[in-house]
């Protein structure tokens, strides 16, 4: 049985976030609330509730800290930004057009209050693609408007596949697997400029206030070729992982109602459904090399940390570099990870799971001198 107070019963914790001051703020999906809880480790106060009034949450994916202290919730059941004070007074709601595109998870604060989002949820069929102008990051503002912040580099993309399903009317098209994808990760620093990995190297893009670049960070590290041995080590890997994942399957009557159906019913839905999965996994595409960088981030002392991929399976080790690009050192495969969140004064939040798949919230100081070696 699990015990605690009703504040840190979490349902889902979908992000989390530090102001200045390190009070940390964790975004509940199920509850549809914000807990807050400060820089001592002490339960503050929970901001807004599930529901679809005036500063209720319906759907909350994403969370922010602007720099004036307002807190944004990116909201699918609005949708839009909902706006909090920092003691949890609901200031404004931004609507954003899911025809449009409107942001996804993770989203970043600039120091005009704009915020940059990597990926669009909603949006035409050409906007989700966008295979005339790369990946588009996307800068939204608190007055409703938007523009295309830049667009990141794009791989030649796989043909989709078309289904034999559908009708006389329709047809169905799905892109195929990709294993190793091109990173899409970012991070802004105090200034404002942005930091950026896109590519298959050890490529860094600075970013000025508009989007443009205006530095680039190397070092000379080759990507590992993707052999046939590696090729069919990931496709068994996650096949593995499908089979043991669990799931659920959505078994309905004719006609689409839902009903009681047999367990045997359920079983051959199951055993379908991860047949299909499997046969994707088997066709899946690969790219001929692993890129170097997984993801990036950007701390509160702009330390850029650039998390590398290694074999599949396997932690990567990361570095930390300076905004301008000098070389500090390496944090071990076995060290701390990308945190979900930076605070100040070497502050770090995590979000885990313990053996009963449970989510924690654990927080850490890193005394990141002490955790870097020479490591190439």
């Amino acid at each position: 049985m699990v015990e605690g107070a009703a504040w840190e019963m979490f349902g889902y914790v979908s992000d989390v976030a530090f102001d200045a001051d390190g009070t940390l703020f964790i975004l509940d999906d199920l509850a549809g609330h914000i807990v807050v809880i400060d820089s001592a480790g002490e339960f503050v106060r929970t901001i807004s509730r599930r529901g679809d009034g005036p500063g209720e949450l319906g759907q909350p994916i994403a969370l922010v800290v602007f720099g004036d202290g307002r807190i944004g919730v990116n909201d699918l059941a609005k949708p839009g930004l909902q706006l909090f004070s920092r003691d949890g007074e609901f200031l404004d709601a931004v609507p954003f057009s899911v025809a449009e595109g409107m942001p996804g998870s993770p989203i970043y604060a600039l120091p005009d209050h704009s915020l940059l989002s990597p990926e669009l949820i909603g949006g035409s069929v050409s906007t989700m693609i966008g295979a005339d102008e790369g990946r588009p990051i996307t800068r939204f503002r608190l007055d409703g408007t938007r523009e295309v912040f830049h667009a990141a580099w794009d791989y030649p993309s796989p043909m989709a596949l078309e289904s034999g399903a559908g009708s006389q009317d329709t047809r169905i098209v799905t892109s195929p697997v990709q294993a190793f994808g091109l990173p899409l990760s970012l991070g802004v620093l105090r200034d404002g400029r942005t930091v950026l990995a896109d590519s298959i190297g050890y490529r860094l893009k600075v970013l000025d206030s508009s989007g443009r670049v205006s530095d680039i960070l190397e070092r000379r590290l080759t990507p590992a070729p993707v052999t046939g041995a590696i090729r069919e080590t990931e496709r068994q890997r996650r096949i593995e992982a499908l089979r043991t994942g669990g799931g659920t399957v959505s078994v309905q009557q004719a006609g689409g109602h839902p009903g009681d159906v047999s367990p045997e019913v359920r079983r051959n839905a199951m055993r379908e459904a991860i047949r299909r999965a499997e046969d994707r996994i088997r066709q899946m595409n690969f790219l001929d090399v692993i890129p170097v960088i997984a993801s990036i981030a950007v701390d509160r002392s702009d330390r850029i940390w650039v998390q590398r991929t290694a074999l599949p399976g396997e932690p990567g080790p990361t570095d930390i570099l300076t905004a301008d690009g000098r070389y500090l050192g390496t944090i071990a495969p076995e060290g701390p990870r990308i945190p979900a969140a930076f605070g100040p004064d070497g502050l770090l939040a995590y979000i885990d799971r313990d053996e009963l798949d449970i989510q924690r919230i654990r927080v850490v100081r890193l005394a990141a001198d002490e955790l870097l070696e020479d490591a190439p």
